[in-house]
């Protein structure tokens, strides 16, 4: 397991030192972080556990138009003994805040969770990045995944990250974080 995640490291550095935040001129953004499952008392046992490690959860992001970005992102349970991988798709609104150093968004999406068989969630969330370089931030996020009852392999949980986010291209960034405008 240990070489996975060292494996994953490197890779993150690599495209890291090649490849500022996300603005119509700054398209494109990658991140890697630390996520965890969360579920209920009542819907643990169905599931098998209330808590799932997510870790490393990967995403790349991009800019889309006025405020709007689409983000797809990846995870899977290593190292658990719980099967849970998530494939999620969402679209973020920031409002108009993408030049600032702090960026809060909310999101609406939904995801493929391999559980035990494919099912469907609908998400919405919340989060923020701080930029504090050019290219790097930190990305905080809460992410509620929405199950209907239905799927029976599926319960609703939450899904909380945090994690490095890389933005390619050059960024220019008001000067401070309670700056709104130049």
């Amino acid at each position: 397991m240990k070489k996975i995640h060292n494996y994953f490291a490197i890779v993150f550095l690599f495209f890291a030192l090649h490849a500022v935040g996300q603005t119509k001129d700054n398209k494109w953004t990658f991140g890697m972080d630390i996520a965890w499952v969360s579920y209920s008392e009542a819907d643990k046992i169905a599931v098998g556990g209330k808590f799932i490690n997510q870790t490393p959860r990967f995403s790349l992001a991009k800019y889309m138009f006025k405020n709007v970005v689409f983000v797809g992102s990846v995870s899977t349970a290593i190292g658990d003994n719980q099967t849970y991988t998530t494939f999620d798709g969402a679209a973020r609104y920031d409002f108009g805040t993408s030049q600032n150093k702090v960026v809060p968004y909310a999101l609406i999406g939904g995801s493929f969770i391999n559980a035990r068989i494919l099912t469907p969630t609908l998400n919405f969330g919340a989060g923020s990045t701080l930029w504090f370089s050019p290219k790097y931030g930190l990305n905080v996020q809460l992410l509620y995944k929405f199950s209907e009852e239905r799927f029976s392999s599926q319960r609703s949980h939450i899904m909380p990250s945090i994690g490095l986010v890389y933005s390619f291209g050059a960024r220019d960034m008001n000067p401070r974080i309670w700056s709104s405008t130049r």
